[in-house]
């Protein structure tokens, strides 16, 4: 897989999704270093459920592979309650699957959680509103 190709089936899925109703792209850049290709981006999307949802992911292409070298994707209820972020900001180093946490329904619920990726977490999220509604 390749950062276009990564990007391209967050775009479709963006798109596609039913349970997305608004999409604010605040970066989105890419750029090839010669030895790797970087990709930074950040989407604040508005769920069918009136949450937002915020996608913010690095990516690296180097030798045929795409690693997320850093994640932070932010859910709140609609009234701006944290309803989960996942991130690996290299803080809660007592998490077995440090640095790869979750923060589930506040910021002192720190939970282990593997590494996730925007693509995963937007499908989580569509299959727990969907499940709602």
């Amino acid at each position: 897989m390749t950062i276009t190709t990564y990007l391209q089936e967050l775009d479709e899925l963006i798109s596609a999704a039913s349970e997305v109703e608004q999409v604010e792209v605040i970066r989105r850049s890419i750029w090839d270093t010669g030895m790797e290709c970087i990709a930074v981006y950040r989407y604040k999307l508005r769920m069918s459920d009136g949450s937002p949802l915020e996608l913010t992911e690095r990516l690296v292409e180097a030798q045929g592979s795409v690693s997320i070298t850093k994640y932070r994707y932010h859910w709140q209820d609609q009234n701006g309650r944290l309803i989960k972020r996942w991130d690996n900001a290299p803080h809660h180093r007592q998490i077995e699957t440090f640095p790869h946490h979750v923060h589930d329904g506040s910021e002192t619920n720190v939970l282990s959680h593997e590494h996730i990726s925007g693509l995963d977490t937007l499908n989580r999220v569509i299959a727990q509103i969907s499940n709602e509604e």
